[in-house]
């Protein structure tokens, strides 16, 4: 085989570049082609390569037959071993799933699929996110397996998946092989309901009508602080014997069944909490089947209710700026 000196840098480059995905290819499947795969020895394979060098030393050194049988057997299966490390992730495919939306502070959960096309199991094939603990799953031949990943989430907004780490040590831990794709995931963050018992009626603005809230009666709203004056019947007792604060329960009596959740009800707090708040009585109304429409800065959502709609209204929350 004509091996050219000038060809060594390309060569070079070829083996060790990093695989970029054009616009193209963006939410398409990602095969792990030969070019996509890269192996080195781990510390135990080290080891294995020095243990089999002194061996041959000293078999040559004693000029012992045996040794030189034992040092080429365990060189074989060293060979051997990288063909099957390797072939344990070449052209496996892996496929975007869905994404769970959840609130700020928890754990973003992606789905994907990895497809195995060939007639061999793929064993102990290992999938990491950034710094997260990495996820091991065997791909029987010729099947489809459903990979979950966590990752988590600090602040509202998209939250993109990052680069995914494929790798394995199969069979003897002596070879790692591994491959970094990206897959075009994102997953949207919910800002995180506020804990706070500031009630809904600081909100309420609905086309001249007032809704208003008395304690006693059919509609469940939410909860304040406990006052002397509030009926024992309407306390939250079973939060009192968890140990929390004492807490009334509200209830409405409605002239409308229309309610506004107001971003300008709630000057007191800062950008964050307001979307905290609003996000608290988004859920609450919800629960509570209530129609109601939510009013922030360069948004104003009509009053409906159902899971769209509030899925829509935390949506806008989550992808909240704030004007200059």
């Amino acid at each position: 085989m004509h091996f050219s000196i000038t060809a060594l840098p390309h060569r070079l480059y070829r083996l060790l570049r990093v695989e970029r995905r054009s616009p193209s290819s963006r939410g398409r499947p990602v095969t792990l082609s030969r070019q996509r795969v890269y192996i080195l020895p781990t510390r135990y394979g080290l080891v294995f390569g020095l243990l089999i060098f002194v061996m041959a030393i000293g078999a040559a050194n004693y000029n012992n037959s045996v040794g030189f049988m034992v040092t080429f057997l365990l060189a074989s299966l060293g060979l051997v071993t990288i063909l099957h490390t390797y072939r344990n992730l070449a052209q496996l495919t892996f496929r975007t799933g869905k994404a769970l939306h959840v609130f700020c502070g928890e754990a973003a959960r992606f789905t994907i699929y990895a497809d195995n096309p060939g007639k061999l199991p793929r064993v102990s094939v290992a999938l990491r996110l950034a710094n997260q603990a990495a996820i091991h799953s065997d791909i029987k031949a010729n099947a489809t397996t459903t990979i979950e990943l966590d990752l988590p989430s600090h602040r509202r907004g998209y939250l993109p998946i990052t680069t995914l780490t494929v790798s394995t040590r199969y069979p003897l831990g002596i070879f790692y092989a591994w491959s970094h794709i990206k897959l075009d995931m994102t997953c949207l963050i919910y800002p995180r309901p506020s804990d706070s018992t500031i009630a809904p009626e600081l909100a309420r603005r609905s086309g001249g009508k007032q809704t208003a809230f008395t304690i006693g009666n059919d509609d469940f709203l939410g909860y304040r602080t406990y006052q002397s004056s509030d009926s024992p019947r309407h306390v939250d007792w079973k939060a009192v014997a968890r140990g929390k604060e004492m807490l009334t329960k509200l209830f409405a009596d409605n002239e409308s069944e229309e309610q506004w959740l107001d971003w300008d009800s709630l000057e007191k707090l800062d950008t964050e909490a307001r979307l905290s708040q609003l996000c608290r009585w988004v859920i609450d109304a919800e629960n509570a089947s209530y129609r109601y429409g939510l009013c922030i800065p360069g948004e104003v959502i009509q009053i409906s209710r159902g899971d769209a709609h509030k899925q829509r209204c935390l949506e806008a929350l989550a992808l909240f700026e704030a004007p200059l």
